[in-house]
């Protein structure tokens, strides 16, 4: 969404945005929730009003559009499938169709506490959501089947899933909060023995009145990610295009057997009717892989030739 501070200014102007229309209105949902720009709601008015209620959210704001997607029965609502049955609510595990459960693999180059964790984590959120056991059971039975696939022992899977299932639901359904300083280094191999250094080390802080009352307890161990293959080769921002620089011109090669350094133009900027060209970079005309344009000066102007070569032009 562009900023970090993006999704906050979404929820802030999203919360008038809903006080604003609800306030108006005669009829209310029974229940309103909403992540961000994904909205939950149950209705007890009737289809007819619900339709009603689209047309009208859609015209209160000029740049507001919201889609709809009602059942009697079901509905997805981010990864949870809730449904009504026998007067009450249940809910699911819910995939898009487009997910293939591809996952880190386990020969991955991350710490073992993070791919051991990552069976028990998935399995604990399918455990929170399911709200039937013999549905949960299903969903666990996939998700094994695609951590096998990815390199995960089967008694690592079995071993983390009841850890996982041995949860409280209740329990699993409050916001949970970790008190805990995080103490953030780059991975390498052995940083985990980091985690008992700082306990050892834990006493130099509750020697000192400032730092016992800032950090009672042993710091978090937490890793970012060290500089990959991925950042090295790929470039995720593009270079800014900068009018006419210094740097962006093509020159001759000045070479004492070389006929192109007599016709070659210097120009930066190349421009035909209403579309501008400019060029990117230092070139000469003993550089090899290059596109290049030839312009006719006698009596034809606007006859342009556009080329490639491997060769040295």
């Amino acid at each position: 969404m562009g900023t970090k501070f993006a999704p906050q200014y979404a929820n802030f102007f999203m919360h008038k945005f809903e006080q604003d229309f609800f306030t108006a209105q005669d009829l209310q949902p029974m229940l309103y929730t909403r992540y961000i720009d994904d909205i939950f709601f149950l209705w007890t008015h009737g289809e007819q009003s619900l339709k009603q209620l689209y047309d009208d959210i859609n015209k209160f704001h000029p740049t507001i559009r919201l889609t709809m997607d009602y059942c009697p029965e079901s509905v997805a609502f981010l990864d949870t499938r809730i449904s009504i049955k026998d007067g009450h609510l249940s809910t699911s595990l819910y995939r898009k169709p487009t997910d293939n459960l591809t996952m880190l693999h386990f020969s991955s180059f991350h710490p073992k506490h993070v791919k051991e964790a990552i069976p028990y984590r998935q399995a604990l959120r399918i455990h929170r959501i399911c709200s039937d056991e013999e549905d949960r059971n299903r969903h666990l039975q996939t998700l094994k089947d695609a951590l096998i696939r990815t390199g995960y022992g089967a008694r690592l899977i079995d071993r983390q899933f009841r850890r996982a299932t041995a949860k409280n639901c209740t329990d699993l359904l409050r916001r949970q909060t970790v008190d805990r300083v995080p103490f953030v280094v780059q991975y390498f191999p052995g940083a985990e023995k980091l985690q008992h250094l700082l306990r050892s080390l834990q006493h130099v802080i509750d020697e000192d009145e400032y730092l016992a009352k800032a950090i009672p307890t042993p710091p978090l161990l937490a890793f970012k990610q060290p500089y990959n293959l991925k950042q090295t080769i790929v470039r995720s921002k593009l270079p800014s295009l900068q009018e006419n620089s210094d740097h962006d011109t093509t020159q001759p090669c000045h070479s004492n057997f070389c006929k192109t350094c007599l016709i070659i133009d210097t120009d930066a900027i190349i421009s035909r009717e209403n579309t501008i060209h400019q060029v990117h970079g230092t070139y000469t005309c003993n550089l090899a892989n290059v596109v290049y344009l030839i312009r006719c000066r006698k009596g034809c102007p606007e006859a342009w030739y556009i080329g490639e070569t491997m060769q040295m032009l």
